[in-house]
């Protein structure tokens, strides 16, 4: 018997998956349109939050701070998508789907998402995450609300207490 279990946990390490090859997972990313998905997903962003920044200070600020407010907030966003770039992020994703999925995992989705099936939930995917953004937008909003009401009461606080006798 304990011989039965010493050679199944010495079979065990043989039988691990293999990992996919860098190459596979590269395939597997251009099939799946990551590039053109992240570039994408800018696009919803920046319309977002420019959306987003409407709603919050609506009737609030007057045309210069807004555009003051809308410049802060891109040059913001910029920085983000550069530091979340394809070129930066492609090898972060290599790698985490290399620990992830093994080699069968990895052909088995080259082969899902290459198929008519796989492309058509490629063509949902921005409406959906455009879809799950405008209703994500929707719960935030107030608390958005609520934050800049609690930052304009922290900022004019200061004011009232030098104006108090």
């Amino acid at each position: 018997m304990l011989l039965a279990g010493a050679l199944a946990l010495g079979t065990s390490t043989f039988a691990q998956a293999a990992e996919p090859a860098a190459a596979d997972v590269d395939r597997l990313m251009d099939v799946m349109r990551m590039q053109q998905e992240l570039d994408a997903m800018w696009l919803q962003v920046e319309a977002m939050q420019a959306q987003m920044l409407d709603r919050l200070y609506q009737g609030e600020l007057d045309a210069e701070a807004k555009a003051e407010v809308r410049a802060k907030a891109d040059r913001h966003t910029a920085r983000m998508r550069e530091a979340l770039s394809w070129e930066k992020v492609q090898p972060v994703y290599r790698e985490v789907y290399r620990q992830t999925f093994d080699a069968t995992d990895v052909q088995a989705m080259i082969e899902f998402y290459s198929s008519p099936a796989g492309q058509r939930v490629l063509d949902k995917t921005p409406q959906l995450m455009a879809n799950i953004a405008t209703e994500s937008q929707q719960l935030l909003v107030p608390l958005l609300q609520e934050m800049a009401e609690d930052l304009q009461d922290a900022i004019s606080a200061p004011e009232e207490r030098d104006l108090a006798p």
